[in-house]
């Protein structure tokens, strides 16, 4: 039987309060003679600031659940998913993270977008001593807590490397803007791209941080113009990219190069900035036509349910969240072939052992919760389409550099 509904918000049809019931409807499952269901709970941010990513990932992870009870993947175990909106704010994600593990008594939690969120759920999640699976997350203090039960689908590590590499060595740029939302993760971020960039000679004219909502950045861009920069670095989220654009395009604020860390590969950008868009960078991990090598099948398998489950093409962080609902799956699925009963310490040390090969990444884990293979590659918007351009070996085209100016565009 399926827990109570809580009063917390639920999303409705992939995340609905109980999956168990939600399988039936996908054909002959685990569900109709389960002898045990697992409560996982999962906290995203459904409204608010973060409202399309915290779905995108939600959706994502209600689908690769729902496809493993529906293909009876655990026999005789059925995944219920308990969805819950943190508004885009900590409290709100402590008090749902505090209603799943310690009301309700989920064996697992998975979620979460930006650390800002990710960290006080860790917080939780560890005191009640269950594994919490972020889904989007790469604030390095996290990992370096001691924490047990703390895993995570991506990594700093994965941007930082790509995205220098591309600015010093593709783009053979020699003084660079950085300009970092303040938000845990983009500001390591940028910390971490400006000690590459001097070490390897390459002036950082500016380096700065700004805080959320920001809707004016017509000061910050003065300042990249007169430090000279060819390229500006910003570790900014989706709605920051629009602003930024924009303002670029209407101050006339030439660049060689403009490359996004988070958001530049939602359709939306192109959608939003119309021509403003062209030939602007960002990065990526996944995407519909963009996936790792050998698994271009198991990317059109996922695009082909999503579009059929949510009637529209997956957003990139949809692939976050699936891939963490398959890392909860095949620990599940090792514990019962071990003759396991799946509580949270179990959970805990399966999830340790998962090596999975997702069109996101080889997804291993190292002892403190980190991917061990998390990567992105660079994209360019060309003729209103994202491609790859970097690294060489996932390249589809070559990168156009530099920029014209904004009034010698047509």
């Amino acid at each position: 039987m399926c827990p109570r509904r809580s009063p917390w918000p639920v999303l409705p049809g992939p995340a609905a309060w109980c999956l168990a019931a939600a399988a039936l409807a996908f054909g002959p499952s685990a569900a109709a003679g389960a002898a045990e269901t697992v409560l996982v709970g999962a906290v995203n941010s459904l409204t608010g600031r973060f409202a399309a990513q915290g779905t995108a990932v939600q959706n994502g992870l209600a689908l690769a659940i729902e496809e493993a009870n529906a293909a009876q993947r655990l026999p005789g175990l059925t995944i219920a998913l308990a969805a819950r909106d943190d508004e885009g704010t900590p409290d709100r994600a402590v008090a749902a993270a505090e209603d799943l593990l310690g009301r309700r008594g989920a064996a697992a939690l998975l979620g979460g977008y930006v650390d800002t969120m990710v960290g006080p759920l860790s917080e939780v999640a560890e005191r009640h001593r269950r594994p919490y699976l972020a889904t989007a997350s790469l604030d390095e203090r996290l990992s370096r807590r001691g924490y047990r039960y703390f895993f995570r689908i991506s990594s700093l590590a994965g941007y930082v490397g790509v995205m220098t590499d591309f600015v010093m060595d593709h783009l053979k740029a020699r003084r660079v803007a950085v300009l970092s939302s303040n938000t845990p993760g983009a500001a390591q971020l940028g910390r971490r791209q400006r000690e590459r960039f001097e070490r390897a000679g390459v002036a950082v004219p500016l380096f700065e941080t700004f805080g959320a909502g920001t809707a004016d950045f017509a000061p910050h861009l003065a300042r990249v113009a007169q430090g000279g920069a060819e390229v500006l670095v910003a570790n900014a989220f989706f709605a920051d990219h629009l602003v930024l654009a924009r303002q670029l395009r209407g101050l006339a604020t030439d660049l060689k190069g403009y490359l996004g860390a988070f958001g530049m590969e939602f359709p939306e950008v192109m959608r939003d900035l119309g021509e403003a868009s062209e030939l602007l960078f960002g990065t990526s991990g996944w995407q519909p036509g963009i996936t790792r090598p050998g698994t271009e099948e198991a990317a059109r398998a996922f695009v082909a349910a999503y579009r059929g489950r949510f009637g529209a093409e997956p957003p990139p962080l949809a692939m976050h969240g699936y891939a963490a609902g398959q890392a909860l799956v095949a620990a599940l699925r090792s514990a019962r072939a071990r003759g396991l009963a799946p509580g949270p310490e179990v959970l805990r040390d399966e999830l340790l052992r998962v090596d999975l090969q997702l069109p996101l990444e080889r997804l291993r884990f190292d002892a403190q919760g980190d991917p061990l293979y998390y990567e992105r590659v660079i994209l360019q918007i060309q003729q209103g389409t994202p491609v790859v351009v970097y690294p060489p070996g996932r390249a589809a085209r070559r990168a156009i550099y530099p920029m014209p100016s904004w009034r010698g565009r047509r």
